[in-house]
């Protein structure tokens, strides 16, 4: 796994702020170069009737100038002494980070994530959502990102890669043995199974909790044998992001790996719940 250009979308908030320090670290590790995009949506016209639209008076080049301006103090502040490029674009965020990735050989998207307002526990922004949906590299994401001390170096010591048991995990396995032996990490799986939810109780009694679990662990054991892995695997009953976020906790995870593909084309119980994943790990989330 090589990541030798990374996209870092800034929108100037204490998002972009917090979650600089580990994607420089992150970029060193991989000796990539960076470029730091922002893309200025501009308001659309207002309509005061049915067919009396009103254009609000802006000025793009004033703005591309301010930006291009608050874009050079950013680099300055968050990646001194590092060579970075500087972009500054017009359009949808969200499509402006997937094409400009799609079309500068981008090998990883790295961006804060977060909700908006009193829905932040419920939502991802909209922007992470659509690059999640249409990337076709790989997109490092982080919730957190503006809780995180500046003196964070985001190291890797403890991974975790979650994991479903389709064929296609297979993918997921080597990359979790490709980062343990770059960074000499220890990588554990983990794994959600149907179980002590809301609603679920009365369908699932204890001894189907265990054939649940055992059957789960053998087909693991078959994935990992093709793979040429022998990871530890961490069980757990309940919603793959809550599973996923408490064996985070516990193992004091600095990196969730999981597999999201292209969203538009794949399909399975823990990749319909990559943003769930996404919101509540406590750490940064890569997703494959």
């Amino acid at each position: 796994m090589e990541f030798r250009h990374v996209l870092f979308p800034v929108d100037f908030s204490r998002r972009a702020h917090g979650a600089a320090p580990r994607i420089k670290a992150l970029a060193r590790r991989f000796d990539a170069k960076v470029t730091l995009l922002h893309t200025a949506d501009l308001p659309g016209p207002w309509f005061v009737g049915m067919e009396a639209p009103m254009l609000p008076e802006i000025q793009w080049p004033e703005i591309e100038e301010e930006a291009t301006k608050r874009m050079a103090q950013f680099a300055a502040a968050e990646f001194a002494g590092e060579l970075v490029n500087t972009v500054v674009e017009q359009g949808d965020p969200g499509t402006g980070i997937v094409d400009f990735a799609a079309e500068n050989d981008v090998d990883l998207i790295a961006l804060p994530t977060h909700g908006r307002g009193m829905f932040r526990a419920a939502l991802l922004g909209s922007v992470t959502a659509k690059v999640l949906h249409d990337a076709l590299c790989p997109v490092w994401t982080d919730a957190h990102a503006e809780e995180v001390s500046p003196t964070n170096d985001g190291a890797w010591h403890s991974i975790l890669c979650a994991i479903d048991t389709g064929k296609e995990c297979g993918n997921l396995l080597r990359a979790g043995a490709e980062l343990r032996d770059r960074f000499g990490a220890t990588v554990r799986l983990v794994h959600a199974v149907p179980g002590a939810e809301a609603g679920q109780e009365r369908y699932l009694d204890l001894d189907f909790q265990r054939f649940l679990e055992d059957s789960a662990r053998k087909s693991i054991a078959g994935l990992q044998q093709e793979a040429g892995t022998n990871f530890d695997v961490c069980l757990g009953a309940g919603s793959p992001s809550r599973v996923v976020a408490e064996a985070a906790l516990h193992h004091d995870a600095d990196l969730v790996v999981i597999g999201h593909g292209h969203l538009r084309g794949v399909a399975g119980r823990l990749r319909t719940h990559a943003y769930g994943i996404i919101r509540s790990a406590p750490c940064p989330v890569l997703s494959l």
